[in-house]
């Protein structure tokens, strides 16, 4: 597969039920799958190479087997299923006295995520999760919550077009044991926090999954 940055080789798998054999008989055909993750957009070409070699079926005529080659390329556009567009807030800082740690202080943020369908079809959002980086913690406020005396909610399903909204509450868990300066920082200051997850499922059931880059905060603390 050669995508916009790279050329990966692909390993073959057979189809269910299909059994490895070394040559096929006449009318007979052989069946086998590739898969691959789309990591990026943009031209994509599946370049497909079949060796086989023709035997005859006359005896006297065995030694004049032939050995041919033939390539195929199949050329596609890759485009994102889902967009998103997200928004970090700082949440104004509140301090805890206590005896231990008396200068202790909790700095929070809160993440927002538009996510909108840009498919062709409808999709059916599983899972939206987001992975901090070390000294945070988050958590969720969306569908994935059980509220009390309540049922879980189902997934979002999104129409073409459709656009639906996700958050995250942000912790720095600072005991006053971890100092700031830890933290890890973009050359201009910003603080990393994680990346955002989210997996989907097509009306035909091929899944799909999408990890944004590095989200930052907007200005250094």
């Amino acid at each position: 597969m050669q995508a916009p940055t790279q050329t990966i080789p692909l390993d073959l798998t057979a189809a269910e039920g299909e059994r490895d054999r070394s040559g096929l008989d006449v009318d007979e055909s052989l069946q086998r799958i590739v898969r691959f993750d789309l990591q990026s957009e943009g031209n994509h070409v599946l370049a497909v190479s079949v060796t086989y070699t023709e035997i005859s079926s006359d005896d006297e005529d065995a030694s004049k087997s032939r050995t041919r080659t033939f390539r195929k390329l199949y050329q596609f556009n890759a485009v994102p299923c889902l967009s998103v567009r997200t928004k970090v807030s700082e949440i104004p800082l509140q301090e805890h006295r206590n005896e231990k740690h008396p200068d202790t202080k909790s700095v929070s943020f809160a993440l927002e995520a538009q996510l909108e369908n840009m498919a062709d079809g409808p999709i059916t959002l599983e899972k939206v999760a987001f992975s901090p980086k070390q000294l945070f913690k988050t958590t969720s406020i969306n569908w994935d919550v059980a509220w009390p005396d309540t049922q879980k909610m189902e997934c979002p399903f999104l129409m073409p077009r459709d656009v639906t909204q996700v958050a995250f509450l942000i912790k720095h868990h600072s005991n006053g044991e971890q100092p700031k300066s830890r933290l890890e920082t973009t050359k201009d200051g910003r603080i990393i926090l994680g990346q955002l997850t989210i997996r989907w499922r097509t009306a035909m059931g091929d899944p799909g999954f999408l990890t944004t880059g590095w989200l930052t905060t907007k200005k250094r603390l």
